[in-house]
């Protein structure tokens, strides 16, 4: 077996590391900084269950039956009635209302944390005053490793609940890595716009964050509101915090130069999807409950499961919500049903980051002021578009 996948179609989830009885598969950093599967010819037997787990071959093969496996489709607009939790997290904050129920009935709880270098891993929890770790956004893939997944497989073989939290293509992998279904499991997928490379974003702090310990990253903070979010990092010299549409890491990611090149062809980005719960922010469907929009988060949540839907009874009590269509949801928000465009400059960002980052962030990642005219047009569609 030469690969497991096309590279431009890998979408990093590591099952097929995972799966490995031969141990044939190693895990690769590329040069944008993204981690790929590479097969040693020497050791694979040719057993085939690296592609028989891979997410998108899976996908391919099974994408007309998805709508028989989702037995429950329900669009909310909600926020956590705990307004200390939701100042934590970046949107309603309805995970943490989620993960306590999961961590009151004995279970444990798998979701993306900063490790001590702020790359971003998969922590498993079991007990609530960690679950602050699980909060918030972190725009960096989850780094690949062989535990959590069989760590899943063993915690559910016992009967016990596991909540795991995740982009789409991650819980698509544990999924085919598990090879069937589990009553416990319960699942949640974020919207994404695409996956971010640890590189850049390791780049970007040791060139303006340089001789400095860092204690703390917030990709959204919400001190100024929920709709006008904050970059924030605490080192052991400042705070630093810059609107999150100025920052230079964000813009390399909303112009789409350090994300993943299989993001923009994911095949997972439709409305029907195997998790129970997916999540995003309220972008654009807020307008439609000014009465739960206080401008400190608000989430859309998309149910697709009668799993998840008994498990939102259980815990709709500490939610504020309103029923919306699910279209809504992704008029609002389009990233749920549509993939980013790859735009141009992405070769030239990294020839120049790799001689000087400070100038391919500075040069080519700052906010250009808009004339007055497309400002205008730019304020006149969107108010059009709700």
């Amino acid at each position: 077996m030469i690969q497991v996948i096309a590279k431009d179609e890998c979408c990093g989830c590591g099952a097929c590391y995972n799966i490995c009885a031969k141990k044939a598969i190693s895990i690769q950093l590329d040069d944008e900084g993204f981690e790929y599967p590479v097969v040693n010819q020497d050791i694979c037997v040719n057993c085939g269950l690296c592609q028989k787990v891979c997410p998108v071959l899976q996908y391919k093969k099974n994408d007309t039956k998805r709508s028989l496996n989702c037995d429950a489709q329900l669009g909310f607009v909600a926020r956590n009635k705990n307004l200390e939790q939701r100042l934590v997290s970046s949107s309603g904050s309805i995970f943490p209302v989620v993960a306590e129920w999961i961590l009151n009935q004995g279970g444990i709880i798998v979701g993306a944390a900063f490790d001590e270098n702020f790359k971003v891993v998969h922590k498993i929890i079991e007990n609530e005053s960690e679950l602050s770790l699980l909060q918030g956004s972190k725009y960096l893939q989850t780094q690949i490793d062989l535990k959590t997944f069989k760590i899943i497989r063993k915690e559910l073989l016992t009967g016990r609940k596991v909540l795991y939290s995740g982009m789409a293509c991650q819980v698509e992998a544990l999924k085919s890595f598990l090879q069937k279904d589990f009553e416990n499991l319960y699942t949640i997928d974020l919207v994404c716009m695409g996956i971010p490379s640890y590189k850049v974003w390791k780049v970007y702090l040791n060139t303006f964050f340089q001789n400095e310990n860092i204690k703390t990253v917030n990709f959204k903070e919400k001190s100024i509101g929920w709709d006008s979010f904050v970059f924030k990092i605490e080192t052991d010299k400042r705070v630093f915090q810059e609107r999150g549409m100025q920052n230079l890491y964000l813009q390399s990611m909303f112009r789409s130069w350090n994300m993943r090149p299989s993001c923009f062809k994911c095949p997972f980005k439709k409305a029907v999807r195997i998790s129970d719960f997916t999540l995003a922010d309220a972008w654009g469907v807020s307008k439609s409950v000014p009465q739960i929009n206080d401008n400190k988060g608000l989430s859309s949540v998309v149910i697709h499961s009668n799993k998840g839907l008994k498990l939102w009874k259980e815990i709709e009590g500490n939610l504020d919500y309103a029923c919306v269509s699910i279209d809504e949801i992704a008029k609002g928000n389009s990233n749920l049903v549509s993939n980013k465009s790859q735009m141009g400059n992405r070769k030239l960002f990294y020839d120049i980051l790799k001689k000087d980052p400070r100038k391919a962030f500075i040069k080519l990642c700052t906010v250009r002021k808009r004339s007055f005219l497309i400002r205008m047009l730019f304020k006149i569609k969107r108010l059009l578009c709700f």
